[in-house]
């Protein structure tokens, strides 16, 4: 018989209560929880035990025996996590009556773009470049361009499909007109620079297309644009342009996939793995989560990797460090589309945090072309809500961490109210109205005000287990 003496915290109330035990390493997982039960005065609460060796967290289950794990490691512990019932979670969304279709049809009278390669994606380019000349050399007052409309009032909510969509209104640009010749002349020196990466098959940055005539594009935001602008008159989505943005998302959890031939893991990479810019690199997606979770704050995301919650609850964490960038926009929807698994978002209490969730689910206003490609309508709110700094929450969240509304987010309240599709979801609308009452907001770092780990071992338990989420 081989005993050791091991501390234990049970993280089941909070605060956590602590002690120091001795167990034998020949005893099976099932025995070492037998003994935890009465020694923590636990007899009817189902929970988890996790072993703590060499900075890891092993989850200890089933009939395994102790010896098993890696008792032998530095820095050991064992941490008591309650047992969290998805049984509702599970029945809410085997009720959802709509899946995302990505063969759904979308109104009439929109821009679609396609996703396609780059052969025929400069062959658009090409046609469109050749019938302007054509054009030019018939009658150069009558040569023009049409370029999709990204202004307000071309852009619609779609209450069917759930995006936000753009419309069919162009804008002219004229080759002898003295108002649009320099956007012209930029549009046509960015049409060179992506004929020619589509002729190689390779792909350039946006940086680097900035870099590439920074004489004529004058600032990044200018080439920015002009490639919105492309991508939208040749109907294609950015990555048909082999255009790339510097990605800053980074995903953890149970998830496996291959990228460039490369077998990933992602519960192997202890800080999480980059997700690659590129979206088709990313091939033969498995997984055995039970959700993803969307993680607006980074500090947040490396809170819950730290304590491998996608072991405690087998899930796929994922954060863009605020503001989505393209890349992890595609990754979330290939995500949804292949693993067909529940999506749950964690922002701030704010105006900001809406705004963000917003554009993960019905797509946002500068990319209103490409809403069906990036967005996901079945991404649910989980928190931290509005409705949670309240005290029918019984979060109980201190008040101390509540921050005074400046007049800047009284009127963003306000604009957003108007929202049309804020107005097709109730209880968006509803959360909004809660936080222009309560005159306050919150950051997700307000959870953990009352514990470091209050949203692991009970705010995320707690929402998961009652399906509270919007």
């Amino acid at each position: 018989m081989t005993k050791i003496e091991i501390p234990v915290r049970n993280s089941t109330i909070l605060p956590p209560d602590k002690g120091v035990v001795e167990i034998d390493l020949d005893w099976s997982v099932k025995d070492l929880k037998s003994f935890l039960k009465i020694e923590f005065g636990l007899p009817s609460l189902k929970f988890i035990p996790f072993l703590r060796s060499n900075k890891k967290w092993f989850r200890l289950e089933g009939n395994k025996l102790l010896s098993d794990y890696p008792f032998d490691g530095k820095r050991l512990e064992i941490d008591l996590k309650r047992e969290i019932d998805l049984t509702n979670f599970k029945e809410y969304f085997k009720t959802m009556v709509s899946r995302y279709d990505k063969d759904k049809t979308l109104p009439y009278g929109i821009l679609s773009v396609d996703n396609v390669s780059a052969e025929e994606t400069r062959r658009r380019l090409v046609n469109i470049v050749e019938k302007f000349v054509v054009d030019a050399l018939k009658n150069p007052n009558d040569a023009k361009l049409y370029i999709p409309s990204r202004g307000g009032d071309n852009i619609g909510f779609d209450e069917d499909s759930e995006y936000v969509l753009l419309g069919r209104q162009k804008i002219e640009r004229a080759f002898r007109n003295l108002s649009s010749v320099k956007s012209f002349a930029q549009l046509t020196q960015l049409m060179l620079i992506i004929e020619e990466i589509l002729s190689r098959n390779i792909h350039n940055t946006k940086r680097d297309i900035f870099y590439n005539d920074v004489n004529t594009f004058e600032t990044q935001s200018t080439s920015d644009n002009l490639i919105e602008d492309l991508s939208a008159l040749l109907q294609v989505t950015r990555p048909s342009l082999h255009v790339t943005a510097t990605s800053k998302g980074i995903v953890i959890g149970r998830l496996q996939f291959e990228e460039k031939g490369d077998f990933i893991d992602c519960t192997k990479i202890g800080t999480g793995k980059s997700i690659a810019p590129a979206i088709d690199d990313i091939e033969n997606m498995q997984s055995d989560a039970e959700f993803a979770l969307v993680i607006e704050k980074d500090a947040v995301f490396n809170r819950l990797a730290e304590d491998q919650f996608y072991d405690y609850v087998p899930s796929i964490l994922i954060t863009a460090k605020g503001q989505p960038d393209m890349a992890t926009r595609m990754f979330l929807k290939k995500i949804d589309e292949e693993l067909q698994i529940p999506i749950l978002a964690i922002m701030d209490a704010d105006v900001y945090g809406i705004e963000i969730m917003r554009v993960y689910t019905v797509g946002s206003k500068s990319l209103s072309f490409e809403a069906a490609n990036l967005a996901v309508p079945n991404m649910k709110w989980l928190g931290l809500l509005p409705s949670d700094l309240t005290e029918e929450s019984g979060f109980n969240i201190p008040a101390s961490t509540h921050i005074k509304l400046t007049k800047n987010d009284e009127n963003k309240i306000k604009i957003m109210l108007e929202e049309e599709f804020v107005k097709r979801k109730p209880e968006w609308r509803k959360e909004l109205e809660i936080l222009q009452q309560l005159g306050v907001k919150a950051e997700i770092q307000a959870l953990n005000a009352k514990d470091p780990q209050f949203i692991t071992n009970q705010y995320l338990p707690d929402k998961l287990e009652s399906a509270s989420f919007i």
